[in-house]
């Protein structure tokens, strides 16, 4: 019998992400299945904390995406090294490696199989240092910026989530890769599908997952603002994995959701919210959370806070929501703008062609395949 040849994939995706949960169900599975359909041979490798479903299982395998999964292990310092040498030996025989945030990327270059794509999810340093107490683990994952320093000189591409945080990494490092892109948190908008009539009762809704990155002490100010003018209904579609029941930030319930559930439970609210904390600093310009993509397209308005990522700029061309800086005297000022948007039959219109514009996943899939060609 002759030698059984090795399979190369057109493409790796590398992620510590699990996808059995949150991100990993609402971004990397979708944008895989597109990648897989546009004819791309594909292979993940990803690190799950707990055991998959079988519609994760079934999902990989009706597009052909070969998946090497791997156990999270531990957590902190340690854990992640693990994880980025255990990355390294795992990634061969492939044309381009997509690597999804810092460490992954990091391992990719290390792995020398194949030009890199380094998918930059936020300044991952700076945001997990800015949401650390400790001062000692604090300046440990603030040093963590090298990984940044290594994948900017190591790395064929880039891709970003937002054209604000550009200039920064320009600034940053010296040898930013030439090719790059542009491509927002994505949503596949015929699974969010628009609904153009808003709920009669005003009704606020808080998803997923909510971190010390997010400022619940402001969104509960607003709330209490929106309950004095329209006597609001709020509540929080939490995550199974999530430890609260309750974020104390105005809502009036929770209850569990799946982000498979998200799509048909969105369309019975009339705004969601997504207000991270202002004084987080650079690492706001590289955030665009999944949770506001998902609003506008089913045609429903957000409130966020101002400088995250590029929402703010899309909010305002589109007359899409509100956006607050912090300024407690202007909050009645920020809910009667809401109010007066919701009371607009014309705003989930606007919602809605604000992603179809800028969150399609059909049209990121379409950046990322003319990345690879220029790789």
């Amino acid at each position: 019998m002759g030698l059984t040849s090795i399979r190369k994939f057109d493409l790796t995706y590398v992620t510590v992400d699990s996808i059995s949960e949150g991100v990993g169900s609402s971004q990397i599975i979708p944008l895989l299945q597109k990648l897989a359909h546009s004819g791309l041979s594909i292979n993940l490798i990803s690190f799950e904390k707990k055991l998959p479903t079988m519609q994760i299982f079934s999902a990989l395998e009706e597009s052909a995406i070969a998946w090497d999964k791997r156990s999270f292990d531990k957590l902190g310092y340690l854990g992640g090294v693990s994880r980025l040498f255990e990355m390294r030996s795992a990634i061969t025989n492939t044309g381009i490696i997509h690597a999804r945030s810092d460490i992954p990327a990091v391992a990719a270059i290390m792995s020398k199989e194949a030009p890199v794509l380094w998918d930059i999810r936020s300044l991952w340093a700076d945001q997990r240092a800015f949401m650390e107490d400790n001062p000692i683990k604090k300046r440990v994952l603030s040093s963590l910026r090298i990984l940044e320093n290594v994948a900017s000189g190591g790395a064929s591409a880039i891709s970003t989530l937002t054209s604000s945080v550009v200039p920064l990494l320009e600034n940053r490092h010296k040898c930013l890769p030439k090719i790059r892109t542009v491509v927002p948190t994505a949503v596949d908008l015929k699974r969010f599908q628009f609904d153009p009539i808003l709920p009669n009762r005003v009704r606020g809704l808080y998803s997923g997952t909510y971190n010390k990155f997010y400022d619940l002490v402001l969104s509960k100010r607003f709330m209490v603002e929106m309950d004095n003018l329209k006597n609001l209904d709020v509540h929080w579609a939490r995550p199974q994995e999530s430890q609260l029941q309750s974020l104390n930030a105005g809502e009036t319930s929770s209850f569990i959701a799946t982000h498979a559930e998200m799509a048909n439970i969105i369309p019975n609210y009339s705004f969601g919210m997504s207000v991270c904390k202002l004084d987080a600093g650079s690492s706001l310009t590289a955030a665009m959370p999944t949770k506001a993509a998902e609003f506008f397209a089913c045609g429903r308005p957000m409130v966020v806070n101002a400088g995250l990522g590029d929402l703010d700029k899309y909010i305002k061309e589109f007359n899409a929501g509100v956006v607050l800086d912090g300024t407690e005297s202007d909050l009645p000022n920020k809910a009667q703008q809401l109010s007066l948007l919701l009371a607009d039959l014309e705003t989930p219109l606007r919602c809605r062609a604000l992603a179809e514009k800028y969150f399609d996943i059909d049209e990121g899939v379409k950046k990322y395949l003319e990345v690879y060609a220029l790789m």
